[in-house]
């Protein structure tokens, strides 16, 4: 770790991620459920029981997309003959697989868990995603500025351990600020 962080900055450093994801998918969970609401008019608890079921189908969406399509698409683009699609390009090949993926996943969820029609599960599984985007950027970016506030008072320019350019003579204790004496 660097010099200049405190043991209590260098744990903040250290389970950031953690909490990050933590606070993020709370806030996940929350907009989904909103979003359901709102979109498909479902009860509470089925727009709940949607919030969690889906996501954990995507997991194993996702798992199954990295651990067996990922080396079958590998392999099918390093053998095409004409070289239109490259296999060092597979990340945003996986990414588009995985969107459409997600998004049949919702709207599926959705129409079998609160009965709502295909047309509103299908907006809901569009529009939830990108409010969950803007729940990201503004998580990442209050957490960045918060870091920058942790290592701007570990570096010396908080109240506690200010510069000495800081530093202003008390009127009220004279005696105990005197700077330039011979």
């Amino acid at each position: 770790m660097k010099n200049y962080l405190k043991y209590d900055d260098v744990k903040v450093f250290k389970y950031d991620n953690l909490v990050l994801a933590v606070i993020y998918t709370i806030g996940h969970i929350l907009i989904a459920m909103t979003c359901n609401r709102i979109i498909t008019g479902a009860t509470l608890d089925m727009a709940a029981a949607d919030a969690f079921i889906e996501p954990i189908i995507n997991g194993f969406w996702f798992y199954f997309l990295l651990v067996v399509l990922k080396n079958h698409i590998t392999k099918r683009l390093d053998n095409m003959p004409t070289k239109i699609f490259s296999s060092h390009n597979v990340g945003i090949y996986l990414a588009v697989i995985y969107t459409i993926g997600h998004i049949l996943i919702a709207m599926t969820c959705n129409r079998l868990l609160t009965g709502a029609p295909l047309n509103l599960a299908a907006i809901d599984a569009i529009v939830e995603p990108v409010v969950n985007g803007f729940w990201f950027y503004l998580l990442f970016e209050v957490f960045n500025i918060y870091k920058e506030n942790v290592v701007a008072s570990a570096s010396g320019r908080s109240s506690k351990n200010p510069n000495p350019e800081q530093l202003k003579s008390s009127k009220l204790a004279p005696i105990n600020n005197k700077k330039d004496l011979d």
